[in-house]
């Protein structure tokens, strides 16, 4: 089935509000996880603000997207807590400086909502990105360490989304005061107009034929962009990358590539993976951003697989690893998603535009019913 989609923020975020204070290159374990907690419970809440008061409709689908993403990833941090024995207490509810916040965006609505939520989000994405880094690289708990990594990523993308809804809400809008303020041209006079016409004909009858000749001697001007004329040996077509079959690097088979989603600057956001049912039955779709592939040799995962104790063999450079150059396809090449089936399993459903649009629709005719 043809879908339409392009970016789209995918995979989990964790932001934190504006008001935060800067984080410090060496983050504990209690602040992390007190941090993040407090974030997610924020986002749900704001997030559900979002989709029912946002004017814009790209800001009300970022809303839904918070409250899912933030939703997934209150229950992973759960889990972590208590399966990894983390000794960190999970907070029961906002502190006084995200309540503070969740009151403004409740007293505002429509394009006022807009203006606050947005920058609020640019704000807490850029301060999120600098807390999981922190977190990634000094962290004392390795599975949060791991975690934390493996959001980092997901989150520097929510990031540029959040500042493209900033950027297109600070738009001013044209009004119907500005058209009626254009000065309008003032009505040719009759002798103006009979002089233009006179010229015209004048041009007409003297010019027209060398103009014609003039034309088959010159050759179109150029355009702005250099043409692609080949392919590289590094270079993937979609052809290529849909209905191929995923692994990790033990060799377990994920899914299969079912769609590949760029932006309209001509970047490959993410890909599509079909996880979960049988023979295609009950099978989600789950968006893996297109950096988090990578492309591995044949030889080099059985050369993993003969060697699975080794790490040093499980992280060789797949960029430097030999291709035929003549196959457009790569068929000699796996792609690989550092992940589990059951991570992929576990993970939120990719939701197209159409399906977010159907989805506020029921929940709006929910409403109208009640």
């Amino acid at each position: 089935m043809t879908r339409t989609a392009f970016a789209a923020a995918l995979a989990l975020t964790l932001p934190l509000l504006a008001s935060a204070p800067a984080f410090a290159e060496t983050v504990s374990t209690q602040d992390f996880v007190n941090k993040v907690a407090i974030s997610d419970m924020f986002e749900i809440q704001s997030g559900d603000l979002a989709a029912k008061k946002a004017k814009h409709e790209d800001v009300q689908d970022f809303g839904e997207e918070m409250v899912e993403d933030h939703t997934a990833t209150s229950k992973d941090l759960k889990a972590l807590v208590k399966d990894e024995d983390i000794k960190a207490t999970l907070p029961a509810e906002l502190d006084e400086a995200h309540k503070a916040k969740l009151d403004e965006l409740n007293s505002a609505s429509g394009e006022a909502f807009d203006k606050a939520y947005v920058p609020m989000q640019v704000a807490a994405h850029e301060k999120a990105v600098s807390l999981f880094a922190a977190y990634a690289e000094s962290g004392d708990n390795e599975a949060l360490k791991n975690w934390a990594g493996d959001t980092l990523p997901a989150l520097k993308e929510h990031l540029k989304e959040a500042k493209a809804l900033n950027t297109e809400i600070a738009k001013p809008a044209k009004t119907a005061e500005a058209d009626d303020a254009t000065p309008m041209a003032e009505p040719k006079t009759d002798k103006a107009m009979d002089d233009k016409a006179m010229a015209e004909k004048v041009t007409e009858e003297t010019d027209v034929k060398g103009t014609e000749e003039q034309a088959k001697d010159e050759k179109p001007t150029p355009p702005a962009f250099n043409y692609v004329t080949r392919q590289e040996p590094t270079d993937w077509t979609a052809q290529a990358l849909l209905g191929r079959t995923v692994q990790n690097e033990g060799g377990q088979t994920l899914g299969e590539i079912n769609n590949v989603i760029l932006n309209e600057k001509g970047k490959v956001v993410a890909v599509t993976i079909g996880v979960g049912g049988f023979l295609g039955l009950g099978e989600k779709d789950v968006g893996v951003p297109f950096d988090a592939l990578k492309f591995r040799s044949e030889d080099a995962m059985e050369k993993n697989a003969e060697t699975e104790t080794d790490k040093d063999a499980k992280t060789e450079d797949k960029t430097t690893e030999a291709v035929d150059a003549d196959d457009p396809l790569h068929s000699d090449i796996v792609v690989v998603v550092d992940a589990t089936k059951e991570q992929l399993e576990a993970a939120p459903t990719f939701v197209w535009l159409g399906e977010k649009r159907e989805k506020r629709a029921a929940t709006d005719s929910e409403t109208t019913v009640e």
